[in-house]
């Protein structure tokens, strides 16, 4: 047996490891067993310090099956990390700006295919900048503007963030004065032709949709998305009890070989107190228990767990299938990675939401960036998840045979 380390032991003496798992629905191919195999899978990564912890939730369209927490007590505060741990869900984000575009669009309010400056009129003349061979950039008119779809879809030739938002934080801005930066920073390509992840481009249709509603953006999600699935532990402006939930980030310390807590780097008014505004590449905040309502709306084709339609048939179908043009090889639907089997997206500190066209949701939340057994840790949720759904479908298979 290989031994621990005195470093591993002494962190490990510190701490604890902590399981709990409630409402398992056997008779959906999730039981007890299933539940061990994610302690079984994610426990060693925390008993070697790799890991702080972690919370997961397994569902259905309608049921919660499992929901688990391990971890070590948190190095901060002294906490354990809970069901109802407060987790900055970062990218997740961008599904929830794509759900709410879709609920324009189905009330006809909003056009995918239009041009951004259809409603955005700030975002008129936008250039693209193109590297010459001498070294020099050229600056010139796209030869089509970028529309709504583009945008969601990563392929409007936005960057990532505008140089503003590098200095000062990604939520540093009021969304249609964070367009103003927009409209002066040239786009990486050509719209249409080229996959480039960014929050910007999902900052444009949130701005988009708060221009057709005449509200607040974060007012439009609370009453069409969040109040309506009961997702009452999700905003952009955690309350000083959720802060109290909040999981504490983890970055790694080399020299030391340890975990070390960290910033939220890309939101450091979290930390300094500065001004903070709902910003829709990455801003919200929710627990693992509250998040799962919004995919199992996705995977009830519009529907959620409590009956409530948020979003058409339609919507959900569009959302969920490939979007980025067939001049483009990249998988992303809008606000989500898509494939044959599965929908999703992933946070900056290691988040995963998963749902399976069959109909099992994953939620998986982590706070973590940039250690060395995150992609292990991540590959070890999803391999458990994996199994789940494939026993899940073949029992669905053979009761269909019957």
């Amino acid at each position: 047996m290989k031994r621990t380390s005195k470093r591993t032991r002494k962190f490990w003496s510190a701490a604890f490891l902590s399981a709990a798992i409630l409402g398992l629905g056997a008779g959906w191919g999730v039981g007890q067993a299933n539940a061990e195999e994610f302690t079984e899978a994610l426990g060693p990564f925390m008993r070697a310090g790799d890991a702080p912890g972690y919370v997961l939730v397994v569902a259905t369209p309608t049921e919660v099956l499992a929901v688990q927490s391990g971890n070590l007590a948190n190095l901060k505060k002294k906490r354990d990390w809970r069901p109802d741990s407060l987790f900055w869900i970062a990218s997740q984000t961008k599904a929830v700006v794509a759900a709410a575009t879709m609920i324009c669009v189905d009330e006809g309010k909003l056009d995918l295919d239009a041009p951004v400056e259809t409603y955005l009129p700030e975002l008129r003349g936008l250039v693209v900048a193109e590297p010459q061979e001498d070294g020099t950039t050229l600056l010139r008119p796209t030869k089509t503007a970028p529309t709504l779809r583009q945008a969601l879809s990563h392929t409007a030739g936005f960057r990532f963030i505008t140089p503003y938002q590098e200095t000062y934080g990604i939520d540093s801005l009021p969304v249609r004065r964070l367009m103003k930066t927009v409209a002066m920073t040239p786009l990486i390509a050509e719209p249409g032709t080229r996959y480039s992840y960014s929050n910007l481009g999902v900052d444009v249709a949130q701005a988009a949709v708060e221009a057709v509603v005449g509200k607040p953006f974060e007012d439009f999600v609370e009453e069409r998305i969040f109040a309506p699935l009961e997702m009452t532990d999700t905003t952009f402006y955690p309350s000083a009890e959720q802060l109290e939930r909040l999981a504490t980030p983890y970055g790694w310390d080399a020299e030391a070989g340890r975990l070390k807590p960290i910033r939220f780097e890309q939101m450091p008014s979290l930390d300094d107190g500065s001004p903070r505004y709902a910003e829709g590449g990455g801003g919200l905040f929710s627990t693992a228990e509250d998040f799962v309502k919004f995919y199992q709306m996705l995977a009830g084709r519009g529907v959620g767990a409590n009956g409530k339609r948020v979003l058409s048939e339609a919507a959900v179908e569009t959302m969920t299938s490939k979007q980025t043009g067939a001049a483009v090889d990249a998988q992303y639907g809008f606000g989500l990675t898509v494939d044959d089997r599965t929908f999703g997206h992933g946070g900056a500190l290691g988040t995963q939401g998963v749902v399976y066209r069959d109909g099992t949701v994953g939620v998986y939340l982590v706070a973590v960036g940039g250690t060395p057994k995150q992609g292990e840790m991540e590959r070890a949720f999803r391999n458990v998840l994996e199994k789940i759904a494939t026993e899940r479908s073949q029992k669905a298979e053979k009761g269909a045979e019957k």
